[in-house]
């Protein structure tokens, strides 16, 4: 790994503080804050959900996380740690909500689930995210919901 200029420092810092604002907006359960801090072609990949999962911010980001936040509307996390990687931001989060509504197939049973997730954010040159890739264990998340 190479040392840091300052100059790289100091924007793996608004790199940082921009994913942290995107998480907080997201635990603030407005989806219209996390949007804003996204470039309007910015793009999202839901890993486990393969091809399906794969979008733009504007398009599949926003209607996954209303549908989720109307599914689970006590749904909440903790950001565990946040580091950096070849220009990228990396948070391994803790998800959590109790389902009140059907999603995504899976019926509600009123079930809890508590999920670490991993959010990978990529920025671009004016500090805006421009991709997040998330990562969690999909089996697991449906176990905890009755499936």
């Amino acid at each position: 790994m190479k040392p840091l200029t300052k100059t790289m420092g100091k924007v793996l810092s608004i790199w940082k503080n921009v994913s942290l604002d995107f998480l907080k907006a997201y635990q603030d359960h407005s989806v219209e804050s996390m949007v804003a801090l996204c470039h309007k072609n910015s793009t999202v990949s839901f890993t486990p959900l393969g091809e399906d999962g794969k979008g733009t911010i504007q398009d599949l980001g926003k209607t996954m996380w209303t549908y989720l936040m109307d599914s689970f509307p006590d749904i909440d996390n903790t950001v565990h740690s946040v580091s950096h990687e070849e220009g990228k931001i990396i948070a391994k989060v803790s998800i959590r909500g109790t389902q009140a509504k059907d999603f995504a197939g899976i019926s509600n049973k009123g079930h809890s689930f508590d999920s670490e997730h991993i959010f990978v954010f990529t920025m671009d040159d004016s500090n805006e995210i421009n991709h997040i890739n998330i990562n969690w264990d999909h089996t697991d998340f449906q176990r905890q919901l009755g499936v």
